[in-house]
């Protein structure tokens, strides 16, 4: 892939390591580039690594269970945008890195904002109001400000032996001067289930982001390891997703796709007990 001035000035990059998140990474990329043809995926890893879906591999220097920190503090791209393993991309986030032309980080908000790892505070307590980004999606424009604050976070994580980067990445954003822009959730879905009750006026999600996607390293049980859409969210789910995407005129496409059709009976119970009640109000409304 050639990779010319203006295309090095921004892409993905993956942190991996430890031989078993490899291969993850590797489907996790593998669905990056299915959307995003032109743009350079970098790879930081402990691991040899020859995967040609990655322009570039680097050797991690530091040993830590949060390399995505190091991978955004060395990224060689003006405008990078840092992915976790367990995603698979279902559309374009191009445009994500426009707003690292104005913006210095991009994240989206902790979907969970009252379990317990989204309340805990670090040192300092922070207004519910700025809550946690997740830091499984994080883009990122490079400058001395930015490489420092990622400097930080790396030291202040280590030393702290939290084992939970959030609520210090949620102090020392809060505490920054940092320029950051809020993404909507469908560029980092975790809430899969939501996309059952939702239909032609929501936008299509451009990331699903499941930890059930390495659950299977994660415990000693066997458990069936899940590879695409189809197998994390179903046929059904899946046929779904693929509607909303036609009908998404952010995407470019024509609005006229009808997703509803694909919500199956629960859907569509969701969302006439939703939608009918709020349509009558409406139409009382007006005599």
């Amino acid at each position: 892939m050639a990779e010319d001035d203006a295309t090095v000035q921004e892409g993905f990059v993956f942190a991996a390591s430890g031989a078993a998140y490899l291969p993850l990474t590797i489907r996790a990329a593998e669905s990056i580039r299915r959307h995003h043809a032109d743009h350079p995926i970098d790879l930081f890893t402990d691991q040899p690594c020859d995967a040609p879906v990655f322009s570039k591999v680097h050797r991690l220097e530091a040993a830590s269970f949060r390399p995505k920190f190091e991978a955004l503090q060395r990224s060689r791209f003006g405008r990078t945008l840092c992915l976790d393993a367990d995603i698979i991309c279902t559309a374009s986030m191009a445009d994500v890195f426009e707003l690292l032309h104005r913006f210095d980080i991009a994240a989206a908000h902790e979907p969970n904002r009252n379990a317990d790892w989204a309340i805990q505070m670090f040192r300092t307590p922070v207004p519910p109001a700025f809550p946690q980004v997740n830091s499984g999606v994080i883009g990122c424009r490079a400058s001395e400000q930015t490489r420092g604050f990622f400097a930080d976070l790396s030291s202040t994580l280590r030393d702290s032996g939290l084992n939970r980067d959030q609520p210090i990445l949620r102090e020392l954003l809060y505490a920054s001067g940092l320029r950051l822009a809020i993404l909507p959730p469908e560029y980092n879905l975790m809430e899969i289930d939501v996309l059952e009750a939702q239909g032609r006026r929501n936008t299509a999600p451009r990331l699903l982001h499941a930890p059930r996607l390495h659950k299977h390293l994660r415990t000693t049980r066997r458990r069936r390891e899940l590879r695409t859409v189809t197998e994390l969210c179903g046929s059904r789910i899946t046929r779904h997703i693929d509607r909303m995407i036609a009908a998404d005129r952010t995407l470019g496409n024509s609005g006229r796709a009808r997703p509803l059709l694909s919500r199956g009976l629960l859907g569509l119970v969701r969302f006439f007990v939703n939608d009918i009640p709020r349509g009558v109000r409406r139409l009382l409304a007006r005599y």
